[in-house]
Formats: structure tokens, sequence, C-alpha cells
């Protein structure tokens, strides 16, 4: 698994959990006591870890470079 195709894969989570807390903040499913557990306690989280794993990308990935 290459690095442009992880990148892809954490950009698409990051989207699909953005358009989940958008249904959650703009829709009545706010009432659905599920639904908004979830969102609060793995999405949003998952939001945060993505965007952060995106945006420090270039960092990690020479932190986990082999360094021969």
């Amino acid at each position: 698994m290459g690095g442009s195709f992880t990148k892809e894969i954490v950009r698409w989570l990051h989207i699909t959990g953005g358009m989940i807390l958008f249904a959650y903040v703009y829709t009545p499913l706010v009432e659905n006591p599920f639904f908004a557990g979830a969102t609060k306690n793995v999405i949003f989280p998952g939001l945060a870890l993505t965007g952060l794993l995106m945006w420090q990308w270039p960092i990690l990935r020479g932190l986990f470079r082999r360094k021969d």
C-alpha cells in the first residue's frame, strides 16, 4: 500500500465524517440518541484525528521512513 493510496483513504474518511457531522448539525437526527452518541464519541474525534493526520502527513512520513 503506497503513500498516495493511504493519503486518499484518510482524505475520504475525513470527507465522509464531515458529511455525517453536517447531517448531525442540520437535520433532526440530533434527537436520535444512538446517532447523537455515535457522532459525539466516534465521528468528531475521528474527524480531528484525520484532520491532524492530513495536516502533519509530511512530518509523520519522515518519522516513519527507514534510515539505512
